[in-house]
């Protein structure tokens, strides 16, 4: 399907326009190739304004141009005349764009972007230089219209290891959650508490874990420290470091990009992510592109990363569409072209980059966890990028990332781009054990209750750890995964008894806690691997890592307004990051950095 795209331009600010450039470039691309980037996207022109607002979020409207009318004037004069508008190629124009932001419209723009205007307009919405005409006064309140969906959880509740002797749950290496709250708390937005995983929070750092032992695909380190929202407990940290991948590892990557009219806004982002990607592949790589909406176009079929200019092209080729989204045919394509130059040897592996908002096709998450279930056992992976923030379907990626041995993650601005997918691509892509599910018992000789934060969607039953077909996530190349749990010391009592069952504490003194984690490796041998962590190991354990991990989980406590973040407030967590601002070793000035978004949440 094709859409005739005459006349219409995307306009951003030049401020926007130069970060581009110097994304473009940061990534490796020649001037040349930096020069077409920023000259098109989905087939329309880039044109910047020094007049156009700057768009922190990254989010862009097409305009459309039109004649000349009356009331043009009255745009002319609310924008505070003639500006001077600059060219995808890097030449400047005087010209001027006829519409007037759509925020300023009474709907928000993501909203906007997906509506026809005369739809938009019989719901009261009008471009500001109609205001008058229309009726409708400028300084009316903007509709909300929210239908962004997630999957919310309750949180997990604190147990005595008499009553509940194993803790189990599966691995979360998404990143989603974190992109998506940094991004509210730059914009000043109010943050949405259900889309808030306090696990990927954790996990989004990089700790200083020990690196896997020769034979091993991953290491298991613990530390202990008091907690600092709760004076009666400590909390335990358990870290889990993947091993590296072997930089030989050839991939053979599908690219299903969504479209689609509720993506509009996003388009340039997703140009930028594909780019971000291709840039790291190289001769003997192969990606294939495939357009979705109503139908699927293949934009590029199996085509060898060894030549960046043919790369650059076929990303320039990708149109946008509009329309519904017909995601599973898009999914089908994306998976036979992969079966057609599967490797054995190789990371196969299909990329969607979307919103989530399959409305047309599969499109309840049952059915797309099925779905993709199925594809799974082919050995080929699967990664979602996410996009959007009032249509986004985080629980629809989700369940497609967890049950197609990938990963999820959001991204909102360029940082997020550089960050999950260029500088941690590696980790992203190349899986080394699948399916891995973690189980914790605490001897209830030094445990009285304890209580896993975050995770709260992952808790599993004994029979589904058990269970060699239950699909979780995957640990990628050099992924942390780290587990912190709140535990009250003292010895256990069985809080709930029963007429035929007795519990007694573990005789062994020696030992604090057993780990055992279940998983896959890559060619789906079903393997196990067992830590006993011992008292003195645990007590004398440095702890380089458990103070870090506790003010990002109090942080979390705090954005999610959880049940279970007794005495953390705002004034703790700020005495928290003061001790790692003094930090030499640590960057915290980083903008977007963890310590940053902290800053910026405290001083709200």
């Amino acid at each position: 399907m094709s859409i005739i795209r005459d006349k219409q331009y995307y306009l951003i600010n030049t401020r926007q326009f130069k970060e581009m450039k110097k994304f473009y470039e940061k990534l490796g691309y020649s001037d040349k190739q930096v020069k077409k980037l920023c000259a098109e996207c989905f087939g329309a022109e880039i044109r910047v304004s020094d007049s156009e607002r700057y768009s922190e979020n990254w989010t862009f409207m097409r305009r459309i141009e039109y004649k000349p009318r009356p009331f043009e004037r009255m745009n002319k004069a609310a924008a505070g005349g003639r500006g001077a508008v600059m060219s995808g190629n890097f030449e400047l124009e005087d010209g001027e764009c006829g519409i007037e932001p759509l925020e300023m419209c009474g709907m928000p723009m993501p909203m906007m972007s997906a509506m026809p205007m005369a739809a938009a307009m019989s719901m009261g919405a009008a471009p500001a230089g109609m205001m008058g005409m229309a009726g409708i006064p400028a300084s009316a309140e903007p509709a909300e219209f929210n239908t962004a969906e997630t999957h919310v959880a309750p949180e997990n509740e604190a147990h005595s290891p008499l009553d509940n002797p194993q803790l189990i749950f599966s691995a979360n290496v998404n990143t989603a959650s974190w992109s998506y709250l940094r991004n509210m708390i730059s914009r000043k937005d109010r943050i949405d508490k259900s889309f808030v995983r306090i696990e990927e929070i954790i996990n989004s750092y990089p700790y200083k874990l020990k690196k896997p032992k020769d034979g091993e695909l991953f290491s298991i380190s613990a530390e202990k420290a008091k907690c600092p929202w709760n004076d009666e407990a400590e909390l335990m940290f358990v870290g889990f470091k993947g091993k590296k991948a072997d930089k030989k590892v050839r991939h053979n990557l599908s690219l299903l990009v969504d479209v689609s009219g509720s993506m509009e806004d996003e388009w340039i982002l997703v140009q930028m992510s594909i780019a971000a990607i291709v840039s790291k592949l190289k001769k003997g790589d192969y990606i294939s592109i495939i357009a979705y909406s109503d139908n699927t176009v293949t934009v590029e079929k199996q085509l060898d990363c060894g030549d960046l200019d043919k790369c650059v092209k076929a990303i320039l080729s990708i149109d946008g569409i509009g329309g519904c989204t017909n995601g599973s045919e898009g999914l089908n394509n994306a998976y036979e072209y992969l079966k057609d130059n599967f490797g054995e040897d190789a990371n196969n592996r299909v990329f969607i980059f979307t919103d989530g908002d399959f409305n047309f096709g599969i499109t309840n998450e049952g059915g797309l966890k099925d779905f993709i279930y199925e594809k799974r056992k082919t050995g080929i992976y699967l990664s979602i990028v996410g996009y959007g923030q009032n249509n986004f379907k985080d629980n629809k990626m989700e369940a497609l990332a967890q049950n197609g041995n990938g990963n999820y993650t959001f991204v909102a601005n360029p940082n997020d781009i550089l960050d999950n997918l260029w500088e941690k691509l590696s980790s992203n892509l190349v899986t080394v054990a699948k399916d891995v599910k973690i189980s914790v018992e605490l001897n209830p000789e030094y445990v009285s209750k304890y209580r896993l934060i975050g995770y709260d969607a992952r808790i599993l039953t004994q029979k589904e750890f058990h269970d060699t077909e239950k699909a979780t996530d995957g640990i990628g190349s050099e992924h942390n995964v780290v587990a912190l749990i709140e535990l009250k010391p003292g010895e256990a009592k069985q809080v709930y008894s029963t007429r035929y069952v007795s519990t007694k504490a573990y005789e062994n003194k020696d030992e604090f806690a057993f780990v055992e984690v279940h998983y896959k490796s890559p060619d789906d041998e079903n393997l196990v691997m067992t830590k006993a962590i011992t008292v003195d190991e645990i007590n004398s354990a440095e702890p380089k890592n458990i103070h870090l991990a506790a003010m990002l989980a109090g942080f979390g406590l705090l954005v999610k307004d959880s049940d279970y973040k007794e005495d953390m407030n705002i004034d703790k967590l700020a005495d928290m990051l003061k001790r790692f601002e003094d930090d030499k070793e640590i960057d915290t000035e980083e903008k977007y950095s963890h310590f940053d978004i902290i800053r910026r949440y405290i001083h709200k």
